[in-house]
């Protein structure tokens, strides 16, 4: 494996996808600990597996019940000094994404958007005309590299659809970005999902009649070319 910090193959790049999503870098006893929280076992477990391939020292992962919620949360946390270290650095604490990631090998590009639509990706559907369900992927995040990382999906050959700036739920909270991924592409651009629940929607819409493939959107609606001008 290549030097943290370079493109370090795809479990690297996967790890920096989970880490801008839902993963996190806390201290413990002085000493940095990447963490995870999810509702998704498989999840858990795909990130538990790879970041044992990358030599943590330990990885702890435990399952308890949340109050109020039905799915109980998976919590992982690894040791790996290292690896912690340089993700909050080519970061800068989750604020950008790494410089020369446009440069990355196509697979690695993929694992990162992988780790990242794990985190943050969906897969939702809904009843549109004559009572037909209607299946629609995209992304939401608050963060402000959201247009950088349209570029990367298109740079693989994901093709992106609606983008829209939501209301932030409260006045004081960062303001969400949206945007749509027609599934077609993300099918061809040989894209994937680790949590099963996500992908396997994937799967029905690709086996649906080609009528009933349109998604329906109702959110309101920037061109692309305006939020990618959005500095990154």
């Amino acid at each position: 494996m290549a030097e943290i910090g370079q493109s370090a193959g795809k479990s690297f790049a996967y790890i920096v996808g989970v880490y801008l999503g839902d993963g996190c870098v806390t201290k413990s006893g002085g000493r940095p600990v990447f963490r995870l929280g999810t509702i998704d076992a498989d999840f858990a477990q795909t990130v538990k597996a790879t970041l044992t391939d990358m030599n943590a020292r330990w990885v702890s992962l435990t399952c308890h019940a949340v109050k109020k919620s039905s799915k109980p949360n998976h919590s992982l946390a690894a040791r790996h000094d290292d690896l912690c270290r340089r993700l909050v650095e080519i970061t800068e604490g989750k604020k950008r994404l790494p410089d020369g990631i446009d440069d990355w090998p196509r697979e690695d590009k993929i694992a990162f958007i992988a780790g990242l639509m794990d985190s943050e990706g969906f897969v939702g559907e809904q009843r549109g005309r004559a009572n037909r369900k209607r299946h629609y992927m995209g992304y939401k995040s608050c963060d402000p590299w959201v247009p950088h990382f349209i570029r990367i999906l298109e740079s693989v050959g994901g093709r992106i659809g609606r983008i829209g700036i939501e209301e932030p739920l409260k006045p004081w909270y960062k303001t969400p970005q949206r945007f749509t991924i027609k599934m077609q592409s993300w099918i061809d651009a040989g894209c994937y999902f680790n949590i099963q629940r996500k992908q396997e929607r994937v799967k029905i819409w690709a086996a649906m009649p080609p009528r009933d493939r349109r998604a329906e959107w109702a959110a309101r609606r920037l061109t692309s070319e305006t939020l990618r001008q959005t500095p990154a």
